[in-house]
């Protein structure tokens, strides 16, 4: 078992910003910063760091909207290399991945492809990464997620997802949210294949046909022992260590 955090709610990016009044507003038209206003109600301009107005998409449901003076713009929906006029993060249309907001464009800033997927409540928009793929970005170091087919478990390291065990038993790998903030990972790791990514230094697996045992050393199962017995090899959780019983016996007889 494994215990890292949940994921938290990440906010949107929305502009509320003076609209622009005089001359009409076109995209690489000269501008003061803070102004905007409503191309449609999807989309507007606004002006950029470099005093120029530039395009922007409202994808939001509340879209772009003027109200007097004042213009808002709903980025919580994006696409990746929209332009954004500030700190926050959007879902994809598809709700399989959310953008955070960098440079003044939306960049991919992790997968969404737990059941709950990339959604908005509220103010806040939330990313269930609880599965997730080897090399997929990520936001929290330290954060863990399950492989599609459950075969492995993964840690956000360096803000890329990488195999840390794999979870090849009967159990396979599960995500569980016991609390807010809070995660338990279960990995079953009592089966495994030599040079299987491992995470408890030590820890024993058998193979899938019970005729060898391997221990984690340097995070790679490896020192395979043959278990030629009658009672084969056996492996069985106790908290986070797996421990393996393996009959040596040649002859046959259970030992």
């Amino acid at each position: 078992m494994f215990f890292g955090y949940a994921r938290v709610a990440l906010l949107f990016a929305v502009s509320v910003v003076t609209v622009a009044t005089g001359c009409k507003a076109r995209v690489g038209g000269k501008c003061i910063t803070g102004r905007a206003t409503c191309s449609d109600d999807k989309s507007g301009l606004f002006c950029g760091a470099d005093g120029t107005y530039q395009s922007i998409t409202c994808g939001g449901k509340e879209g772009c909207r003027q109200v007097g003076a004042m213009v808002s713009c709903d980025q919580s929906v994006a696409a990746s290399g929209d332009a954004c006029t500030g700190p926050g993060l959007a879902c994809a249309s598809d709700s399989r991945s959310a953008f955070s907001c960098q440079a003044g464009r939306f960049v991919l800033a992790e997968t969404c492809l737990g059941p709950g997927a990339c959604s908005v409540a509220l103010d806040d928009i939330v990313c269930d990464n609880d599965i997730a793929k080897a090399g997929d970005p990520c936001r929290d170091d330290g954060d863990y997620a399950c492989t599609a087919d459950k075969t492995a478990a993964l840690k956000c390291t360096g803000k890329k997802m990488a195999p840390i065990n794999t979870c090849r038993g009967p159990n396979q790998c599960a995500i569980a949210h016991p609390k807010p903030m809070k995660t338990d990972l279960d990995c079953d790791m009592s089966i495994a294949i030599e040079n299987d990514a491992c995470f408890f230094e030590g820890n024993e697996a058998c193979t899938s046909d019970k005729k060898t045992m391997l221990t984690c050393k340097g995070n790679r199962y490896s020192g395979p022992i043959a278990c030629p017995g009658m009672g084969g090899c056996s492996a069985i959780g106790n908290g986070k260590v797996f421990k393996a019983t393996c009959d040596t016996d040649a002859g046959g007889d259970a030992g």
